[in-house]
Order: structure tokens, then C-alpha cells, then sequence
């Protein structure tokens, strides 16, 4: 088995999904280095959020996001006033972005609360996490930088994770298919999703891990790891010391 690490894939998903326009940090990322389709966020109070619900979420900076299913689009800030003040938003067609100003308190974080139809994308620029109750039939997570992402509880046909950096994902539940590509440190722990079939591409010391009693395809390039528990047909293409491990639960 042959495979090309989809390194233009990755970048080209943050951007299109997110409509971000990334400055040079992504773990400092604030209103003075981001945009969202060539325009700032504004404050929450002067959001428009008259229209349709979003299916997709993009993060940028070190905040935290909660989304809890719904069908409107309802959002709360917690934190200090001044954090309250600081964060920004950006919506625009599917996707709503969230991200901080330039005059947020250093060393305060805020945690945003989303209610939202379950969604089709999840976006991390930054050391922010996102948490989120469930995500749609197919769904995408991507995290660049040192983020963080968690699902529990899952059930979708197709999900495609992409990690670039350290950044880590979370889940558990099933689904019918998983592509996973990481680049770099990551850790995508999925040791409770249990999935029917996995593509798998790891370059760097990435790691993954997972549950899948059918055909598992793994490519790594270093000296990632991926770990398989479950009955699976595996193959693996390796350059380097990485390790695709598949054992019976």
C-alpha cells in the first residue's frame, strides 16, 4: 500500500471550512492576526444571528467552547467582563468563528457556550478546546497547533480528523468510517470509538488509537504509533520506526 500524507489537504481544510486567514502564531491567535473572510469579529452584542443556525464552528486563541444541540443558535459568554468584552465573533454563511481581541486580559480565559445543530466541522486554530455534546451523520475535526477537541458518546457514518502540531481529539462512540491524518505530535485517543473500517496516515510521532473489528489502512512516516483493539484486517506501510499495533480486545 501506497499513500501521500495529504499535508495540502489539511491546510486547505482550515481555510475553507473556517475562513480563516492565519497570522504566523497560531497558539497567540487574537482579533490583530485573524480574519474571517477578510473581515474582523465583532462583539456578541452586535452579532446578527437572525438567520440559519451554523453547521460548522471555528476556533482561534486559548478560549474553551461548549456546544449543546439545538436548533437555534443561542450563545453565552462566561467569564470576567472584561473577557466578555474581549471575545469576538464572526458569522457568515455555515460557519461561525470565535476568536478574542487584542485587550483581552492576559492569562484570563473565557468559555463560550453554543447551542447549535449538531456539527458538520469543528475547527481549532490556536490552544483553544471545543467540547461537543454530538456531531452530524459526517463530520470533519481539525485542529492546528495545541488544541484540543472531545466527542463523547458519537454516532456518524464518516468522520475525518486532521491534527497539525500537538494538538489532541478526544472521542468515543461508533462510526462507519474514520480517516485520520496527524503531523506532527498529536494524539487522537479514540480508544472508546469503535469503527468499521479506518484510513490511517501518521508523519511525525503522532499518535492514534481506536477500536475497529474490519480493514484498517495505515500509513506512517517517523515514529508515530497507531493502536488498533478489535479483530481488524490490518496493513500497514511504514518508513521509519513507527508502528501500526492491532491486538484483540
Amino acid at each position: 500500500m501506497s499513500r501521500k500524507f495529504p499535508f495540502d489537504t489539511i491546510g486547505k481544510a482550515i481555510g475553507a471550512v473556517a475562513g480563516l486567514a492565519l497570522g504566523a502564531s497560531l497558539s497567540a491567535c487574537n482579533a490583530e492576526n485573524i480574519s474571517f473572510g477578510g473581515k474582523q469579529g465583532v462583539p456578541l452584542s452586535e452579532l446578527d444571528m437572525t438567520g440559519e443556525a451554523p453547521e460548522s464552528i471555528a476556533l482561534a486563541g486559548p478560549d474553551t467552547v461548549r456546544l449543546s444541540e439545538g436548533q437555534e443558535l443561542l450563545i453565552e459568554v462566561e467569564g470576567s467582563q472584561a473577557m466578555k468584552d474581549a471575545m469576538r465573533f464572526h458569522l457568515e454563511g455555515k460557519t461561525l468563528a470565535i476568536m478574542r481581541s487584542k485587550d483581552a486580559p492576559d492569562g484570563e480565559r473565557a468559555t463560550v457556550l453554543v447551542t447549535m445543530p449538531a456539527p458538520k466541522s469543528l475547527v481549532i486554530a490556536g490552544s483553544g478546546t471545543v467540547h461537543a455534546e454530538k456531531l452530524a451523520e459526517k463530520a470533519d475535526v481539525t485542529i492546528a497547533g495545541a488544541g484540543s477537541a472531545e466527542t463523547k458518546g458519537i454516532a456518524v457514518n464518516a468522520l475525518d480528523v486532521n491534527i497539525v502540531g500537538s494538538g489532541s481529539y478526544r472521542a468515543s462512540g461508533t462510526a462507519g468510517s474514520l480517516d485520520l491524518n496527524i503531523a506532527g505530535s498529536g494524539d487522537a485517543d479514540l480508544d472508546e470509538l469503535m469503527v468499521e473500517k479506518a484510513d490511517i496516515s501518521i508523519a511525525g510521532s503522532g499518535r492514534g488509537a481506536f477500536r475497529s473489528d474490519g480493514k484498517v489502512d495505515a500509513s506512517i512516516m517517523g515514529s508515530g504509533t497507531v493502536k488498533v483493539k478489535g479483530r481488524a484486517n490490518c496493513e500497514v506501510s511504514s518508513m521509519g520506526s513507527g508502528k501500526l499495533i492491532c491486538e484483540e480486545a
